[in-house]
């Protein structure tokens, strides 16, 4: 291994441990992290939300190795280790290794890989950054060369990235569309109809799993979409269905702006740039894993008149330095890998200092729920409920999984069903041992409760509590709960 390649191995290690090490300014691990570990222990084919992978995958390292908060953030650093690492693998494909590094590093100035990454930890999006370069990696050796171990592989990652987020399927219309432009020879060849099968192996129990309860993970879905159609005027549906895609695939602009104000500079200083030499299928075939599957994306706001969430494109620039480095190409000097690599250490100081000082200062609950809540609202149940054992804990998720899992007692925590039967929790049994129901307000709250248990209490309590951070300030975050006593608990 020459130098180069060490040092650029060298720095993914030490940017994913460093990274890890300064998550350490959070009090708590994110509510994603805590929602995955829920879903993994559960060890089902289906969540509430999501594929199961995500869980899965979570849980595994948490339960495995220990409940410790350094894992959660390791193990998202891992994950974004093997999709940079993929992202070199597949840059190689289409230019020098020099410029292959520089294609993975890049990543390191993409808003998504920094603050993103700070706030939420670990989540499906994040196995998803892994894993979108590793499926489309395999599947160019797989057209490439056409041996079966190659769609084998294709096939197998397909089926774990589906596992993990349904919208890894923007990225097969992209290769599907790679195939119909440039490669429809594949259609007569086994190797891709092998991958399909052992794809549609690996996702068959999730498959059954959905059948069986009705598909009601997707009610989250529509639940965070925004549809045009309920605005109040013809003119307001025909312009949401115009800006939502536009404000989508602009989200994504300004998340690899910094990626493409680095690629200038390193144009500049070698002085050239010129537009790509590639032949006809690697030319759509990078636009097909780092162009299209954004615009496909943001087009379904148009065909459905939903807004389009601007994270949801978090898995889907992991390409943008291939993008850059493949359709524009810079004719690298003596000193321009040198140049850039010093450009990205900088770039990674700047990041870690930002996002640890805003850690630092953060009151939110997201990073700085307090931990002597827990004891607070412990207490009061212990109280109403002459010191009952608290088996049960449901509400907005903000909340529950915060209290659940810094919580002595760990009480399981009752996922949100939106309204159909929950697969993981007998109703008769909370209905004996009672619960803690969290939310924003009494409405929401109530709300909530009549979903999982099929009425709503009456006797509702607000609560105030103040969240500070690591240098004493607080600040008071307003939620409300109710304990419900099991022995007093009755339908109405």
């Amino acid at each position: 291994m020459d130098l180069k390649k060490k040092l650029f191995y060298i720095f993914l290690t030490v940017q994913a441990f460093l990274w890890s090490i300064i998550q350490l300014t959070r009090n708590i691990i994110s509510v994603d992290s805590m929602e995955a570990i829920t879903w993994g222990e559960l060890f089902d084919f289906g969540t509430n939300k999501h594929p199961p992978f995500s869980g899965w995958l979570m849980a595994g390292v948490y339960d495995f190795f220990g409940q410790f908060d350094f894992l959660v953030y390791m193990t998202g650093q891992i994950c974004l280790l093997i999709g940079f690492i993929y992202v070199y693998k597949l840059a190689k494909q289409f230019m020098t290794e020099e410029k292959a590094f520089c294609a993975s590093m890049i990543l390191e100035f993409c808003f998504y890989y920094s603050y993103y990454i700070y706030v939420n930890s670990f989540n499906c999006n994040i196995v998803m950054m892994g894993l979108w370069p590793v499926v489309s990696y395999y599947f160019y050796k797989s057209v490439r060369h056409n041996r079966l171990k190659d769609w084998i592989l294709f096939g197998i990652t397909s089926g774990l990235a589906f596992l993990d987020k349904y919208q890894i399927v923007f990225l097969f219309l992209g290769l599907f569309l790679y195939l119909i432009i440039t490669d429809r020879e594949q259609f007569k060849k086994k190797g891709l109809y092998l991958s399909v099968f052992v794809g549609a192996l690996v996702i068959l129990p999730h498959v059954i799993w959905l059948f069986k309860n009705d598909f009601f993970s997707f009610a989250y879905m529509f639940e965070r979409a925004e549809i045009a159609g309920e605005t109040s005027s013809a003119l307001s549906i025909i312009l949401n269905r115009i800006i939502y895609p536009i404000k989508f695939i602009g989200d994504q602009i300004l998340a690899v702006l910094p990626c493409v104000v680095v690629y200038l500079i390193i144009a500049y200083q070698a002085k050239n740039i010129k537009f790509s030499n590639l032949d006809k299928k690697d030319f759509v075939y990078v636009l097909s894993i780092g162009v299209i599957p954004i615009i496909i994306h943001g087009l379904m706001g148009t065909f459905t008149g939903s807004r389009i969430p601007g994270m949801w494109g978090t898995i889907m620039v992991s390409s943008i330095g291939i993008v850059l480095f493949s359709l524009f190409p810079v004719e690298f000097k003596e000193n321009t890998y040198k140049f850039f690599f010093k450009l990205a250490c900088l770039g990674l100081l700047v990041s870690l200092t930002a996002v640890g000082v805003f850690g630092i200062l953060q009151t939110q609950h997201f990073i700085a729920f307090p931990l002597k809540t827990v004891d607070e609202i412990n207490a009061i149940w212990e109280e109403k409920t002459n010191n009952a054992e608290l088996k049960y804990i449901t509400g907005n998720m903000e909340y529950v999984f915060q209290f659940g899992f810094y919580n002595p007692k760990r009480p399981k925590i009752v996922l949100d069903t939106f309204g159909h039967e929950n697969p993981w929790t007998d109703n008769d049994e909370i209905l004996k041992s009672g619960m803690i129901a969290f939310d924003k307000n009494k409405e929401m709250l109530k709300s909530r409760v009549k979903n999982i248990l099929g009425f709503a209490p009456d006797n509702i309590e607000t609560y105030s509590m103040n969240v500070c951070n690591k240098l004493g300030r607080c600040e008071k975050s307003e939620f409300v709960f109710v304990v419900i006593e099991g022995t007093k608990l009755s339908r109405q």
